[in-house]
């Protein structure tokens, strides 16, 4: 083990009396001993990618300060055969965030700013949308502003393409509308975390990648890290970025030059230096790291599960705090449990490898005893146990009338209601149905599931049936009712956005809809209702059309995962 090793040269070459180099000879003995499997069942978990034909991962094992097992496993450069070591740089995508989160608040601890000052104090150019965006609600997410990725992939670039942070503050500065009230809710969005980049350079008066070595990877000896802000620079020991396309290896592009919600190289080796100063504090202090775990509010007072740069949850009776990553083929996991001393490390470098699945392997099998020490029981009965007494009866007729095929956008297939044998089902895409047992007219739960599900029909705000999907604190889905109509071809046209500065052209292919743009693959529309399609690419699988009192069709509007509502107006 590392630290053994270094504590063994460190005391047998010290003057010790031989009984006290025997009692300690024991003691490290009986520490290894403690360990002695764990380095052989971590390979075993990871054997699939200790191949030299293959990607693969860096996983950094830490307890109470030290290092207790950190290794490489596959190759770094398919190309040359270079194998992943602990010393392999990885790009972490969206691990960069709590680095820029802790330099937000420790200019904040220095008193050079406020993390509730409004964000147009330092960045004037931002809109003014009538509602204060704070430095709070960048860190949170709860800024309402519309994801940066989702913005460039609508108008028009491809995320291998050179993006740089001036190319993305064009497009998040040019947007008239928010997505939700700032505090209102929590919605992921890498916007905020390129805005915090801008106000610490602005403040700072030097480069995002030069403050963030002065202030943390100098002092903490990440020697082998660095905010890649340049996409020509080389990169040495690097971990190249691949894909699986038809069960063939292929390389997966990275050109990003944007620092803020991504762009760190580092190690595992470098990554667990940075894990180990939640402990030590070499840089940083107590409330520093409060204030980095501490979880967001939203204006109704509730909370999040989204700290400042981390995510917070409980884990086997345990408090964990972690984050992951996942840019091109990168792929990367931190968690840390402060309780218990653990944290846990996991760099890849393929698409294919999920990174939290791989971690979480690590933690269960050093937290394995943690669950019935803590006398917890995450375990669920097989089914929810109702009060029956609050069923009702409905007739056949009340609800024959919520019959009907629904769609669900997030998974993008279809589910059925039907009504047999006096019994209203619901029938999932792979045929598998649960009973709805009526406790209101138009209200229902669902029997046969582990969890209290409540199913709803009602009417969305533009009048549409569609059935809403709840289970308390875990999901809450809406699925519209299919009520194609035959669509009229005055829906073929092009459509541009000015906030986007691109266009679409609508056009008709063998019955078939489709978006089309110079730059981008067609992208196929399906009806759902009369004036709302979808299709299976992520930026538009929620689109609805718009027409004016006379009928004449004059725009569409979009919303996906990080943007609501943003317009295309018919030319």
């Amino acid at each position: 083990m590392i630290e053994i090793q270094k504590i063994a040269k460190k005391y047998f070459s010290e003057n010790l009396n031989s009984l006290t180099k025997t009692w300690l000879l024991f003691f490290l003995i009986g520490f290894k001993f403690s360990y002695a499997q764990t380095p052989d069942k971590i390979d075993a978990l990871f054997k699939e990618y200790n191949s030299s034909k293959t990607p693969g991962i860096a996983v950094s094992v830490i307890k109470d300060g030290n290092i207790i097992y950190q290794k490489g496993f596959g190759i770094a450069n398919l190309e040359y055969g270079t194998p992943i070591t602990e010393k392999t740089k990885f790009h972490v995508a969206s691990l960069s965030k709590q680095f820029t989160a802790f330099m937000i608040l420790k200019l904040e601890d220095e008193g050079i700013l406020s993390i509730n000052d409004d964000v147009r104090k330092y960045i004037p150019e931002l809109p003014n949308y009538g509602k204060t965006i704070t430095i709070k609600h960048l860190l949170t997410h709860s800024s309402g502003l519309r994801e940066q990725w989702r913005l460039l992939e609508m108008a028009g670039w491809r995320l291998d393409d050179v993006i740089t942070t001036k190319q993305i503050f064009k497009l998040i500065k040019n947007q008239k509308e928010l997505n939700f009230l700032p505090g209102d809710r929590f919605m992921y969005c890498n916007s905020g975390f390129t805005l915090l980049a801008i106000i610490i350079e602005r403040l700072t008066k030097t480069s995002f990648a030069n403050y963030a070595h002065q202030t943390i990877f100098k002092p903490l000896q990440m020697s082998d890290s660095f905010f890649y802000d340049d996409h020509e620079e080389l990169v040495s020991n690097r971990a190249y970025s691949y894909q699986r396309v038809n069960k063939k290896l292929k390389n997966s592009r990275l050109n990003f030059a944007t620092v803020g919600p991504t762009s760190l190289f580092t190690t595992v080796e470098d990554m667990s230096k940075w894990a180990i100063n939640f402990q030590k504090m070499t840089i940083g202090n107590k409330k520093i790291f409060q204030s980095m775990s501490l979880k967001g509010q939203r204006n109704n007072g509730s909370f999040v599960s989204y700290a400042k740069g981390q995510f917070v949850r409980n884990y086997k009776g345990s408090k964990m705090i972690y984050h992951s990553g996942s840019d091109a083929g990168y792929r990367a996991y931190f968690a840390r449990f402060p309780d218990l001393g653990y944290q846990f490390i996991l760099f890849a470098n393929a698409s294919y490898i999920n990174a939290r699945r791989e971690t979480y392997k690590l933690i269960n099998l050093y937290l394995k005893d943690q669950q019935s020490k803590n006398g917890t029981n995450n375990s669920r009965s097989k089914t929810f146990n109702y009060d029956k007494t609050k069923f009702i009866k409905l007739s056949n007729a009340e609800m024959k009338k919520f019959e009907g095929t629904y769609f669900e956008r997030e998974e993008k297939n279809y589910r059925k209601v039907q009504l047999k044998n006096d019994t209203l089902y619901y029938i999932r895409a792979n045929g598998g149905s649960s009973k709805l047992l009526p406790v209101g007219k138009s209200n229902f739960k669902m029997l046969g599931t582990p969890y209290d599900v409540s199913v709803n029909f009602k009417k969305n705000d533009y009048g549409e049936p569609i059935l809403e999907l709840r289970v308390p604190d875990i999901m809450w889905l809406w699925l519209s009712k299919v009520t194609k109509t035959k669509t009229p071809d005055d829906y073929l046209g092009s459509y541009y956005s000015n906030e986007l500065k691109t266009q679409y052209d609508l056009v008709k292919k063998d019955k078939e809809f489709y978006l089309t743009h110079p730059r981008l693959d067609d992208i196929k529309i399906t009806q759902i209702t009369k004036a709302n399609f979808s299709s299976k690419n992520r930026n538009f699988f929620d689109m609805r059309f718009k027409r004016d009192k006379a009928g004449k069709v004059v725009a569409f509007s979009v919303s996906n995962d990080g943007i609501k509502n943003i317009t295309f107006s018919k030319k």
